[in-house]
C-alpha cells in the first residue's frame, strides 16, 4: 500500500481530540551503524498524531493534504506503515520513538537519509530535518560539510538541539556545527586564541579563554575572555599572571582553578623555557567574572593536564617541573588532587611513565586516562649545553587514574598505542573506555637542531575490561593537536590538527 497525502490526512484528522496551540515538534537520531539499530526521538504536543518519513532526496515538498511543506521527497512515505514507530501517537508526555535497523549492507555506506516528521490535529506541523550516514563500526568518516574556516585549537560550548559552537580555533570568528544534519556555518564575532592556551566550557553555556602565546609578540599573555554563545559576544579580561602551557578547570564550586605554565618563552634558546616554569595558581569566578590568587603548586609544572573529577575536584598530572632545591627541569610523574572544599592539594600519586604534552580525559566510570605525551632526558644537554644531545621520546602507553579513600588515588599503566603520541585527541567511550586519535611523533632535525613533529593519522580504542588498548579504524588525514567532542548520536566528531574537513567516529 502507498501512503499519499491524503492518507496521511486522513490519519492525522482521525484524532477527535480538539486542536491545541501550535509548538515545535522537535526530531532527534541516534545511531547510524551499519547491523546497529536507528532511533528517532521525537517530541510535540501529548496525544498528537505523527508520521515520519524518510528518503534518499532532499526537495522541497508541499502536501497539500496537510497544508505543510517538507525538506523532503514523499516518494518513499509508504515506507512509513511499514516501519515500527515511524507512525501513532506521542505519549502524554508528547513524546514517541521509532526504532529501525539499519541492514548490514556495504551498500547503505553510500547513502544518505533524511528523515522529518508531520504531527497534529490540525493546523499540521513539519519537524526539523535529520540525517542519517550509514557508517561501519570502529571506523572515521568525513562529515557531509567542512567547516568554514579553519580549526587550530580552540573549544566547543553546546548552543542548543544538539548544536555547538567552536570558538577560539579559527582566530576572530565562531563556527557552528548541526549535528543532527551535519552542517557548518559562520556563527558570529570570536576570540582568537594562541598557542599553548586553555579554552574551558563552563557549566553556563560560556566559554573562558586563558593565557597561550600572543599572537603578535610570541610571548605568554595575561590576557583572557569570555564567550557568550547565546548572544555571541565576547569580554575581554585580565589574568593575575601571564601563562602558556597552564591547566585550565572547573571545580565543582563553580569556580575555575589555573594552574602553572610557563611566564616566558625564547624559541632561540629551548633550554630557556625551564627557567620560566610557574607554581602559582588562580581562580577564575564565573559569578563576577573575576581573577584571583589561588594555592601555590607543590611543584611547579607546564604543559600538564587538568582533569575535573565527579567528586567536582580537579587532577593536576605530568608536565615539565622542576626538581625542589636544585631546581633541575624534569619531567614529572606525580598528579595531585585539588579539593575546593578544603582549598589545598592532597598528596601526590605517582605513576609510570613521566610525560607532558600528554593528553587527559574524565571516564565515565569516574576515572582518568592520560594518553601518550613525551618524555624527556636533559641529563646530556643540562652538561654539554648543546640541543643535540637531548634525548627526547614520545610515550606509547596509557596511565589510569582511580580515587581512592581519604583522598588517596592510585595509577595503573595500560600500554599498547599503536605509535606514540603527543597531544592526542582523546573522548570517553560508554563503559569506561576512551577513543585516543592522532597526535604526533617529536623529534629533532640534527643539522638544524630544530624540532620536527610528524603527525598520525591512526587511532586506538582503550577498554577497561580488561585494561587493552586495541586500534581502531584510521582517520582520513594525520592531525596535530586535534579537537574531539562527543555528539548525541552516538558518534565523536573530531576537528582541527591541519585537516579543513572534519570526521566523525562510529563506535
Amino acid at each position: 500500500m502507498r501512503i499519499t497525502h491524503r492518507h496521511l490526512a486522513l490519519f492525522t484528522a482521525a484524532s477527535l481530540a480538539a486542536p491545541l496551540a501550535a509548538q515545535d515538534l522537535d526530531l532527534r537520531k541516534f545511531g547510524g551503524a551499519l547491523g546497529g539499530p536507528v532511533v528517532l526521538d521525537l517530541h510535540g504536543q501529548p496525544n498528537e498524531p505523527y508520521a515520519i518519513l524518510l528518503d534518499l532526496v532532499e526537495v522541497p515538498t508541499y502536501l497539500p493534504g496537510l497544508d505543510v511543506t517538507l525538506d523532503i521527497s514523499d516518494q518513499f512515505a509508504w515506507l512509513t506503515v511499514n516501519a515500527p514507530g515511524m507512525l501513532g501517537g506521542c505519549d502524554g508526555g508528547g513524546d514517541a520513538q521509532a526504532t529501525l535497523p539499519m541492514p548490514n549492507d556495504p551498500w547503505l555506506l553510500q547513502c544518505v537519509f533524511s528523515f522529518q516528521a508531520v504531527a497534529g490535529f490540525g493546523p499540521y506541523r513539519a519537524s526539523n530535518l535529520v540525517r542519517i550516514t550509514p557508517q561501519v563500526t570502529g571506523t572515521f568518516r568525513e562529515t557531509l560539510e567542512a567547516p568554514v574556516a579553519p580549526i587550530a585549537g580552540g573549544g566547543a560550548a553546546i548552543s542548543t538541539d544538539d548544536e555547538w559552537i567552536f570558538v577560539g580555533g579559527s582566530g576572530p570568528v565562531a563556527q557552528r556545527y548541526r549535528s543532527r544534519t551535519e552542517q557548518w556555518e559562520l556563527a558570529g564575532a570570536s576570540f582568537g586564541v594562541g598557542l599553548l592556551s586553555q579554552t574551558t566550557p563552563l557549566a553556563d553555556g560560556r566559554v573562558l579563554f586563558t593565557g597561550g602565546l600572543d599572537l603578535t609578540t610570541g610571548q605568554p599573555t595575561a590576557n583572557a575572555a569570555i564567550y557568550d554563545p547565546a548572544t555571541q559576544t565576547t569580554t575581554e579580561l585580565t589574568m593575575g599572571a601571564a601563562r602558556a602551557g597552564h591547566g585550565s578547570s572547573q571545580l565543582g564550586n563553580g569556580l575555575v582553578l589555573i594552574t602553572g605554565g610557563v611566564s616566558s618563552v625564547d624559541l632561540t634558546d629551548p633550554l630557556a623555557l625551564f627557567s620560566g616554569i610557574l607554581g602559582t595558581t588562580e581562580f577564575f569566578d564565573p559569578a563576577t567574572n573575576t581573577f584571583s590568587a589561588g594555592p601555590g603548586l607543590l611543584e611547579p609544572r607546564a604543559l600538564h593536564t587538568s582533569t575535573t573529577l565527579t567528586t567536582g575536584e580537579a587532577l593536576i598530572a605530568g608536565g615539565i617541573t622542576l626538581l625542589p632545591i636544585v631546581n633541575i627541569p624534569t619531567v614529572s610523574a606525580t598528579a595531585y588532587r585539588f579539593n575546593p572544599a578544603s582549598g589545598s592539594f592532597g598528596l601526590p600519586a605517582f605513576f609510570n611513565g613521566a610525560r607532558f604534552l600528554h593528553s587527559a580525559t574524565a571516564l565515565s566510570d569516574g576515572r582518568v586516562l592520560l594518553a601518550g605525551g613525551l618524555s624527556l632526558d636533559l641529563g646530556a644537554v643540562l652538561a654539554s649545553g648543546d640541543l643535540a644531545d637531548l634525548v627526547i621520546g614520545t610515550r606509547d602507553d596509557c596511565v589510569r587514574y582511580s580515587t581512592g579513600l581519604f583522598g588517596f588515588g592510585t595509577f595503573e599503566t595500560v600500554a599498547g598505542l599503536q605509535v606514540g603520541r603527543a597531544a592526542p585527541a582523546i573522548a570517553p567511550l560508554p563503559g569506561g573506555g576512551a577513543l585516543i586519535a592522532g597526535g604526533f611523533q617529536l623529534g629533532i632535525d640534527v643539522s638544524s637542531q630544530e624540532f620536527v613533529a610528524t603527525a598520525t593519522d591512526t587511532a586506538d580504542v582503550f577498554t577497561p575490561s580488561p585494561n587493552t588498548i586495541t586500534p581502531t579504524g584510521s582517520m582520513a588525514e594525520a592531525r596535530l593537536f586535534p579537537i574531539t567532542l562527543p555528539l548525541p548520536d552516538g558518534t565523536i566528531l573530531i576537528v582541527g590538527g591541519g585537516p579543513a574537513q572534519s570526521e566523525v567516529y562510529q563506535y
